[in-house]
Order: structure tokens, then C-alpha cells, then sequence
């Protein structure tokens, strides 16, 4: 197969670069380096800056002391479980899930125990089953999660609150996803649900810009108390500038017309994906999200996922390794597809070239 003449990146899930509120943020750059506080240029507390927080804490209808920003979502994933976890400790989590908690699960030696997901959340089955095993905590991202694109429903999240508060695990939800809702109407955050049982991770990577790298944490004080504490010994301060910068942008009231901006861009893209992988993949089964950044393809049959990433490259198009996203056993019938930071014939032309390759292996067996 003849190589595309620009290469197409379904290796990874980022945010395009037309997406980014570049003048706005610039405003808020500037606003800060004219005021005569110099509070951002100076370390800052373990917790991040006192405007951020105060504006995440109204947001989410907290105290204050719930509160901690930091330097990603993936840094403060971290943080939970080194004050949390203990090697065998026992821990849920979605399969396929987001790769890197993945990694540092095993890397804290944790008992994984892995659910597999249906097209509303997880198998309730082997949830229930898994939840009477003792676990320490769940973590689920429920809004279009990373890699398939799920979304939870209603009664799936209730069922898990449910579950915590009868077998007394905690539930730390991570909802980088959630504002990114193309159509439909949202569900519940499971934290709304199961404030005693539930803690929250966000970030605002995907919705403003990952270069700030601004995420936070929603949990009880003692909880946040401890993570400031390893915070301090770990990194003395997160990213007090980039923070509080992103403080000023939610201050000034960007965040609506932003995500209003994300949708217009986004929604056309996955309706492309969506409609490439019904034209050119439909014998295999995918989500079909209603917003996120990601559909996640499970092929009919196994197909040799080393030769694929291989030939793939060869015409042009670089996709994940599949096997980064489950903790139970390899997996060789799964694709992660992102779609936001390529525009529609692009997405095409991607899946179109994926099916190509996959089909000459099917035809081969």
C-alpha cells in the first residue's frame, strides 16, 4: 500500500491545535504580568493557588479544603496511590482502561482486578463479584472513556455507590471527558452521587490546553491533606504560573464559549469516525460515543497486533498498541481510534487505510 503523503496519528489522543483559546489565554498572561502581585511568579502552596482552588471549589460546591490542584491528573492519580496503596492491595478498574493507570497500578504492585465493559459501563456480574473480593478502590473514567468511549449510564453509577458504600471501597473518578458532550444529555457525576465514597480527578488538558498541565483533585481534607504532603516532598510546588493562569481564564468566564467552541469543532469529527468505521469496519464492534476523544474498535477475530502497527506505519498511519490498555491478558482484537486533532477526511481516509490491512489479514486466514 502506497504511503499517505502526511501521516496520520491515531497513536494519540490530543487536543487540536486550532482548539487552543490562544488569545484569551495570552489576556490572562498578560493580566498577571501587569498586576503588582507577584504571587504567581513565586513558589506557591502544595495544594496549587488560592484563586484556582476557590474556583473549582464553588464549581463543584465544595470547601476549599477539598481541593488540590496540581501538574496533571496522571501526577495526582500517582500521589493517591502512594499514600493509599499498599503492594497486594486490591484495586478495580475498567477493561480496556486508560494505559497509564494500568502502569502504575502494577508499578505500586496492586491486585488488579480488571471488568470488562459493555456498551453502558461495566458487566455487572463480575463487578459485583469483584466488589465482595475487599478492593481498596474503583477507578473508572464513566464519561466517554479513554480508549472506548463509554459512557456509564445512570443506573450503572448508582449501582457502583451502591456497591462502595456496601463493601466500603472508594471510587476515585477521573472525568477529563465530561464537558465534551456533542449531543445527548449528560448523566450524573458519580461524586454527585457518592460524595462519602467518591473522589474526583479533572483536568483541563483536553478542554483548554495540555501545556498548562492544570488538574485537580476533589477529596476528603485529610485525603488532600496527606497528597499536599507528598506533593512537598516529591515537587516542592506544582506549575504555580501555568496554574494560575488557568485560574484567571476560569475567572474571566471563558469556559462556556470554549467548550461551546470544542463541541461546533469536535462533533462533526466523530460523526466522520463513526460514519468511516459503518462504511469500512462494520463486521467489527465499536461505541458509538456521543462526545469524548476516542472510539474503541474490537476487531471480529484476533489479528497479529505487531504486524499491524508495522504495516500500518509502513502506509502512513500510526495507531497504540492495544495491549496497553488491559491488565487481564493481551489483547489482539483491540484499536483505540482518536479522531479530535485530524479533521473529517482525515479520519476517512485513516479508518479506510486500517480496514484495507486488516481485511487482507482476514483474507489470508
Amino acid at each position: 500500500m502506497r504511503p499517505l503523503p502526511k501521516r496520520i496519528n491515531f497513536a494519540r489522543g490530543v487536543p487540536a491545535e486550532e482548539a487552543f483559546p490562544r488569545a484569551q489565554l495570552e489576556l490572562c498572561v498578560q493580566g498577571l504580568a501587569s498586576s503588582r502581585e507577584v504571587v504567581a511568579y513565586q513558589y506557591g502552596p502544595a495544594v496549587g493557588p488560592l484563586p484556582l482552588r476557590e474556583w473549582l471549589a464553588d464549581y463543584h460546591g465544595v470547601d476549599i479544603a477539598n481541593v488540590m490542584a496540581a501538574d496533571g491528573s496522571v501526577a495526582l492519580f500517582d500521589i493517591l496511590c502512594r499514600i493509599w496503596l499498599k503492594p497486594g492491595e486490591t484495586v478495580l478498574i475498567e477493561e480496556p482502561c486508560y494505559d497509564r493507570v494500568v502502569h502504575l497500578l502494577r508499578h505500586y504492585g496492586a491486585n488488579v482486578i480488571a471488568i470488562p465493559m459493555e456498551a453502558d459501563g461495566p458487566a455487572l456480574e463480575p463487578l459485583n463479584a469483584a466488589a465482595r473480593r475487599r478492593p481498596l478502590f474503583m477507578y473508572t473514567v464513566p464519561d466517554f472513556q479513554n480508549p472506548t468511549g463509554t459512557t456509564w449510564s445512570s443506573a450503572k453509577r448508582q449501582h457502583l455507590v451502591d456497591l462502595a458504600r456496601t463493601h466500603d471501597f472508594r471510587i476515585v473518578e477521573d472525568s477529563p471527558y465530561r464537558l465534551l458532550r456533542y449531543k445527548g444529555a449528560q448523566e450524573p457525576w458519580i461524586f454527585d452521587i457518592g460524595r462519602d465514597v467518591t473522589v474526583q480527578l479533572n483536568s483541563f488538558s483536553k478542554v483548554i490546553a495540555p501545556g498548562l498541565r492544570a488538574a485537580y483533585l476533589i477529596a476528603p481534607p485529610d485525603t488532600i491533606s496527606a497528597a499536599a504532603k507528598v506533593a512537598e516532598s516529591t515537587y516542592v510546588t506544582p506549575g504555580n504560573f501555568a496554574l494560575s493562569v488557568t485560574g484567571e481564564w476560569l475567572r474571566r468566564g471563558f469556559l462556556g464559549d470554549q467548550v461551546a467552541s470544542l463541541r461546533r469543532l469536535y462533533a462533526p469529527r466523530l460523526e466522520a469516525m463513526v460514519s468511516a468505521l459503518d462504511e469500512f469496519m462494520a463486521g467489527h464492534r465499536y461505541v458509538r460515543p456521543e462526545g469524548g476523544f476516542f472510539v474503541g474498535v474490537t476487531l471480529a477475530r484476533p489479528i497479529d497486533a505487531v504486524q499491524l502497527r508495522k504495516q500500518a506505519s509502513d502506509a502512513g498511519v500510526d495507531i497504540a498498541d492495544g495491549d496497553g490498555f488491559f491488565a487481564s491478558k493481551p489483547s489482539a482484537t483491540f484499536l483505540r481510534l482518536p479522531f479530535c486533532s485530524m479533521d473529517e477526511a482525515t479520519v476517512r481516509r485513516g479508518v479506510e487505510v486500517l480496514s484495507a490491512i486488516i481485511g487482507k489479514d482476514r483474507a489470508k486466514h
